[in-house]
């Protein structure tokens, strides 16, 4: 600021100059440019000036003053005093430097200082705001119905957890008596959303892979009727690129264009190298392109993941089973190796089978965007094991990736209102699980419903809630279930909705925010990477507000055991320095948020790590134990909506295949007996 202060008081003092004709006259200048100017194209409006210079004089001198007091206060639309000051400057370079060559030499240190407060201002931190929001938002609390009916004393499989993968078992099940069990007031687990002005937005899981035509999660798409409602993003998404990350991967891009010819062609190519110049000098911190801009450079590892697609015999399925595709050799052979060191330290690799050997010379450019992909499922590439990381990177970065009005939560929805027009199935919210008891002939379930505690027997039982309490509701389970169990990582997930006065970004699925660490910044552990707009998923809304979700998961390195979950104004501010950087970026001001909530859902993802997969840890996690069954993604590996919904599905086959067993009745008054 000491600089901009400096021009500020030169641009005044220069201003109040043009009141006194013996120190300078604009007058006699613009004479003596008229002279000077004759015969070049701009000869006449040299002309007209000069023979206005009276009432030119007082104009500029106005405007340098203006300026230079805008400089001094330093508002927020400081940078368009700036561009008005360098087109200004090029104006008098223009019109002077035939009759005073020196104003070429002038104007230029000039200009120098005003690209420098360019930088200062494009990396000027707004000034804190006050929200209406002040704690982390919860899903919304709705009473317990008055007079539910009570429930009944026996079913033929009892589900605790209403989220996605105990949602998804019961349309399974809807030719059995079913009761699914929510100690929420909603349904759908981490898979929800929130309505402003008549515009869903999702609080929890925002997007998932574009189902493949035979695919299980297309299967449960028409089933409950959306399989015609979601959206891809394969022709709308940005890319914030860090500027100066993206000029000094300069030579890595420089490359991958050159391998691509045909992009050399394309105008948008040009458009980008011009908008990456233009931003280094003037400071702006993103340079923005449309995805499919750095195909190039993503060329020769989209080419490796390809041979990975769901498609081929390749695909590295999760959790990983017997009849995968994979042989167990190969599977443990990437298992055992990070995802970094698998594609970006290939010194480090021993012999791989050649359909296995990775690209030899990924950038850094290219691991920044991989390393920033992970990040959004809790996934760090240091950690996670290169099968794995070969399973995700396949479905959400070479993948597209499709949405719902409401991100994930419109499946949830889809879900709830599916089962609900089933009179076999009871979902009851409200639940509070009390204890869980195996007997010889089914399962006893205590549960605490409108006040009451209910007994229940169950002929089978799937547990669908998260599995980090469940040696305290099952401490009979086998030693080695009890140890794996302990092995399951689980990692706390922010995401934050940024309101807005009006839609913005409407066009577009969002972008991802590819840059470097920046480990002393505030809360760096809890950096968006991703934005998704509201208004894209929900196109038919017609709300005149927006929404921008920010994704802002943490990694366990990066988190090292902090949290936020006391300290959401902090947070909460560092979330709109993130987002004014953005849209300042894009020239909309920071003034256009009305709001921001965030949400906080603590052990929210399940991660996998490096050897997890190899020493089966989640198939021994997943074993059923006597009638119960388990499902949710801690059964899978990976934190994501189909990891949800394939573990479902998988605990209804098992349930379905226990149930067609030849089963005694179940003796109702003696087992409760046998429990007392």
């Amino acid at each position: 600021m000491i600089i901009q202060r400096l021009f500020a008081v030169l641009y005044m003092l220069a201003g109040l100059a043009k009141a006194f004709p013996e120190l300078e006259s604009v007058a006699e200048t613009l004479k003596l440019a008229a002279i000077a100017n004759q015969g070049t194209w701009y000869q006449g409006i040299t002309f007209w000036l000069a023979e206005h210079g009276a009432a030119v004089n007082i104009l500029v001198g106005a405007v340098l003053f203006g300026s230079g007091l805008v400089l001094m206060l330093n508002p927020l639309w400081t940078t368009l005093v700036i561009y008005g000051q360098l087109l200004m400057m090029a104006i008098f370079v223009t019109l002077l430097h035939h009759s005073q060559p020196q104003v070429i030499f002038l104007d230029a240190l000039f200009a120098l200082a005003a690209f420098y407060m360019l930088h200062v201002q494009y990396r000027r931190k707004p000034q804190p705001r006050t929200f209406p929001t002040r704690a982390f938002s919860t899903p919304v609390t709705l009473p317990a119905p008055p007079t539910s009916p009570p429930l009944e004393d026996e079913y033929d499989v009892v589900i605790i957890g209403g989220g996605v993968s105990g949602l998804t078992a019961a349309t399974e099940l809807t030719h059995k008596r079913v009761l699914v069990l929510e100690k929420s007031p909603t349904f759908g687990g981490n898979a929800r959303y929130n309505t402003v002005s008549t515009l869903k937005f999702p609080i929890a899981g925002v997007c998932f892979q574009q189902p493949q035509p035979d695919s299980s999660m297309m299967r449960l798409l028409k089933k409950v009727g959306l399989d015609q409602a979601y959206k891809s993003n394969e022709k709308d998404t940005l890319v914030f690129f860090d500027t100066f990350l993206l000029l000094r991967c300069l030579g890595e891009v420089t490359l991958g264009f050159l391998k691509y010819p045909a992009y050399l062609l394309k105008l948008s190519v040009w458009g980008l190298t011009g908008q990456l110049f233009l931003h280094a000098i003037i400071g702006k911190p993103y340079v923005v392109a449309a995805k499919q801009l750095g195909d190039p450079i993503f060329a020769e590892l989209y080419t490796f993941l390809d041979k990975f697609s769901p498609r081929s015999k390749h695909y590295p399925s999760l959790p990983w089973t017997p009849d995968s595709a994979w042989s167990h050799e190969h599977m443990a052979l990437l298992d055992n190796l990070s995802l970094h060191d698998y594609l970006f330290e290939p010194d480090k690799l021993g012999p791989l089978p050649e359909h296995l050997q990775p690209p030899r010379k990924l950038g850094k450019l290219v691991e920044n965007a991989v390393a920033t992909t992970l990040r959004v499922e809790c996934l760090d590439i240091h950690d996670v094991s290169a099968y794995v990381g070969l399973h995700f990177l396949v479905g959400y970065l070479r993948g597209n990736l499709v949405t719902l009005p409401g991100g994930n939560g419109g499946i949830s929805a889809g879900l709830y209102d599916y089962l609900s027009g089933h009179d076999t199935i009871r979902l009851q919210s409200h639940a509070q699980l009390q204890a869980i008891t195996p007997q010889p002939n089914g399962t006893l379930i205590e549960v605490i419903v409108n006040g009451e505690l209910s007994r229940v027997m169950a002929r089978q039982v799937i547990w669908a809630a998260p599995k980090t309490e469940l040696a305290s509701w099952l401490p009979a389970l086998p030693a080695e279930q009890l140890a794996a169990l302990e092995q399951i990582r689980h990692e706390d997930y922010y995401l934050a909705n940024v309101l807005l006065e009006k839609p913005l970004l409407s066009h577009s699925f969002g972008g991802y925010l590819i840059e470097p660490d920046a480990a002393n910044e505030p809360y760096s552990w809890c950096k968006a990477g991703t934005c998704l707009v509201a208004n894209w998923m929900d196109n038919q809304a017609g709300a005149d507000v927006g929404v921008l979700t920010l994704l802002k998961p943490t990694t366990r390195s990066e988190r090292q055991d902090r949290t936020a979950k006391n300290e959401f104004v902090a947070l909460q501010q560092q979330t709109y320095v993130e987002i004014a950087k953005v849209l300042r970026n894009l020239g909309i001001p920071a003034s256009m948020i009305e709001d921001i909530h965030i949400w906080y859902w603590p052990a929210g993802l399940v991660t996998s790590v490096v050897g997890q997969q190899a020493q089966g840890v989640f198939n021994l996690a997943r074993q059923p134990f006597k009638n119960i069954h388990f499902a949710n993604q801690d059964s899978v590996g990976i934190g994501n909506i189909e990891s949800a919904v394939s573990a479902g599905l998988e605990a209804a086959t098992a349930v379905k295949a226990a149930l067609a067993q030849e089963f005694p009745p179940i003796d109702f008054a003696a087992n409760l007996e046998m429990s007392s």
